[in-house]
């Protein structure tokens, strides 16, 4: 290391950090990005993750991030073990060896002087440069062997090989902590400057252009919506705001994913002019959204998946000062149960948003409460003093 940098509140060493993610740097922005982001100026990452055939940003040469120019990224070779393509499936045991021998050779020629990994399946390479003497933190930022449900077995045994390798583990969560058994945590958080709580943002245009623009008020869901979303609550809520006097509409942005996608458009007609679907939104177009919503909802289904969620949008929805109604999924959403609407079932559940849309008194206490505490200024000055602390 070499030479004083200055950032996230911290002074520390220049430092070279390799980060080995399952997603890739441009598809979407996610807790490592905004952490890395807030590294210092000085400080240069090499950012590694698996080619996706569907986020259409493979490149399998080196790129630099014109808006970041201290990240470098680039796509390995990794498939993902159970993928629907039986041809990749088939040719999944010599693409992870040329991927994990690339993921070696890229980190020899960068020379790190720490890792930070969030891949279970790169727990070999991660191996491989323990044994050369470099500093390995495994981000454990979600119950990474849930999303392999086809080859559960295998997935856990990466999981426990890269946690016990592992210098350091961070966890996002309580309950990713327990799972783990070692390590720190370092929760999720929010971009305090972004999400500012202002009110007087114009409609974005495909809100504008729905049934949703004239609505008097609005209920927001932000993030996936995939298998963890509880779709009896969904589908309750919509009937409950539909019964309402004002004109109430529910606005769902993100991703929707193919498992629920029959599921949304028979919603979609079956509720039409009350709920709006985005699909994926920049992040940066967020609060725009959130703007014109009073209650920001997390219906998530309880199971081992969601049990590990520090959820982002508790924290998003909170400083947009917006109420916020959950179910009891998370250690992190029971530890607010003062100034969260927490319900169970759909009744209950639907029961919950309309009595926060009337409610201004907790709208006004959620951001300081909650938000301000958890900026991602203050994690990723966190994470920066445990690399530091870390690196030689």
């Amino acid at each position: 290391m070499n030479g004083p940098a200055e950032g996230g509140g911290i002074r520390g060493p220049f430092v070279r950090v390799l980060y080995f993610s399952e997603i890739q740097w441009l598809s979407q922005v996610s807790r490592k990005h905004l952490i890395i982001r807030r590294f210092p100026a000085d400080w240069r990452v090499l950012f590694l993750s698996p080619f996706n055939l569907k986020a259409g940003e493979n490149s399998f040469h080196a790129r630099r991030d014109a808006a970041h120019a201290a990240v470098t990224y680039r796509s390995l070779p990794l498939p993902k073990p159970d993928s629907r393509s039986a041809f990749l499936r088939s040719l999944t045991p010599a693409l992870s060896a040329a991927g994990r021998r690339l993921l070696t050779a890229a980190a020899g020629r960068f020379a790190p002087d720490i890792v930070v990994c969030s891949n279970i399946w790169a727990a070999p390479a991660v191996s491989d440069l323990r044994e050369r003497g470099v500093p390995v933190v495994y981000d454990l930022n979600d119950l990474h062997t849930e999303f392999y449900p086809a080859c559960r077995a295998r997935a856990e045994a990466k999981f426990r090989d890269l946690v016990a390798k592992a210098s350091e583990v961070v966890s996002s969560s309580q309950h990713l902590r327990g799972v783990a058994g070692r390590g720190v945590v370092i929760g999720n958080g929010v971009d305090l400057d972004t999400f500012s709580g202002r009110r007087d943002l114009p409609l974005p245009g495909p809100l504008a252009r729905s049934a949703l623009g004239s609505c008097d008020d609005l209920v927001a869901y932000v993030g996936s919506v995939d298998e963890r979303i509880d779709l009896a609550i969904v589908e309750r809520l919509l009937e409950r705001l539909a019964a309402c006097g004002p004109k109430v509409g529910l606005v769902l942005v993100g991703r929707v994913f193919d498992s629920v996608l029959g599921w949304k458009e028979d919603v979609e007609r079956r509720h039409a002019g009350r709920v709006l679907f985005t699909g994926r939104v920049p992040y940066d177009h967020l609060p725009g959204y959130l703007a014109h919503a009073s209650v920001g909802i997390a219906p998530f289904v309880r199971n081992a998946r969601t049990e590990a969620i520090n959820p982002n949008k508790l924290y998003m929805y909170a400083a947009m000062n917006e109420n916020i109604v959950s179910t009891p999924f998370s250690a992190e959403i029971e530890k607010h149960r003062d100034v969260v609407y927490v319900a169970s079932g759909p009744d209950e559940f639907a029961e919950a948003v309309l009595a926060a849309l009337g409610d201004r008194g907790r709208r006004e206490i959620v951001r300081a409460r909650i938000a301000v505490p958890n900026s991602w200024d203050e994690k990723a000055s966190e994470f920066m003093r445990l690399l530091t602390a870390f690196a030689p």
